[in-house]
């Protein structure tokens, strides 16, 4: 109730209370706790409800038939940097859901960043990409800024200029429409020091080990459905 306050928004007593006051549900929680979320809800739900689920690979299916016809399902994947505005998120409409629900989607997830609609056979990639892409990302950073202290820069310095780096080079590959390695031909001159640290990445297996970790976390978003699917089918 004391954030409820703070943030001057309504609190209730029960998810049950929660189902049958909202018009849009927005139900979030780790894949293995979906289905018992679902299932309270469901008997309480109205059946207008547009329900927002963010599970990685529960799929809209497997929440439409708790619901038992009741609703419209809409499955979206956000990630983390939607706490600062700067998400990347894409959704699949469920069997039912509209292009209206569509856009109320758009409206809510683009105040906190980018989002896309996706078919949803493409949100267990999504998640390996964009889902998992701050945790990938992070640790590029990390390294990054290693080896800006192994090179003589003070931490604070190398921190500071690694992670501008990284967001200036998003933001120009968005606001221009490059190609990643189109941009990368720009910086790297004959000879010079971007090709010398190329070369390195590419010796020790940089760039297809993340293009493969990439792969190996969607296919772990995968495996997650069928395991809640075969637990709760």
């Amino acid at each position: 109730r004391e954030i409820a306050a703070k943030h001057g928004v309504t609190s209730l007593d029960t998810v049950a209370d929660l189902a049958r006051d909202s018009d849009i549900l927005v139900l979030a929680a780790k894949p293995k706790d979906i289905p018992a979320l679902v299932k309270g809800t469901a008997d309480h739900v109205k059946r207008d409800v547009l329900v927002i689920t963010l599970a990685a690979g529960v799929r809209t299916a497997f929440v439409e038939k708790f619901l038992n016809g009741k609703g419209r399902v809409v499955r979206i994947m956000p990630n983390l940097a939607c706490a600062v505005g700067e998400g990347a998120t894409a959704f699949a409409l469920g069997h039912s859901a509209t292009e209206h629900d569509a856009l109320v989607v758009e409206e809510i997830f683009g105040a906190i960043g980018r989002v896309t609609m996706v078919e949803e056979p493409m949100l267990d990639a999504v998640t390996g990409l964009s889902g998992s892409g701050p945790g990938f990302i992070a640790a590029l950073a990390h390294s990054m800024i290693e080896g800006g202290v192994r090179s003589g820069l003070p931490r604070d310095v190398a921190y500071k200029l690694a992670l501008q780096t990284m967001k200036g080079t998003a933001e120009l590959l968005l606001i221009d429409g490059l190609e990643p390695m189109q941009l990368f031909r720009m910086v790297a001159t004959p000879n010079g020091t971007t090709e010398a640290g190329w070369a390195v990445m590419e010796k020790r297996g940089v760039p297809p080990a993340i293009s493969d970790a990439i792969v190996a976390a969607s296919k772990r978003a995968a495996d997650l459905a069928a395991e809640v699917a075969k637990a709760h089918g």
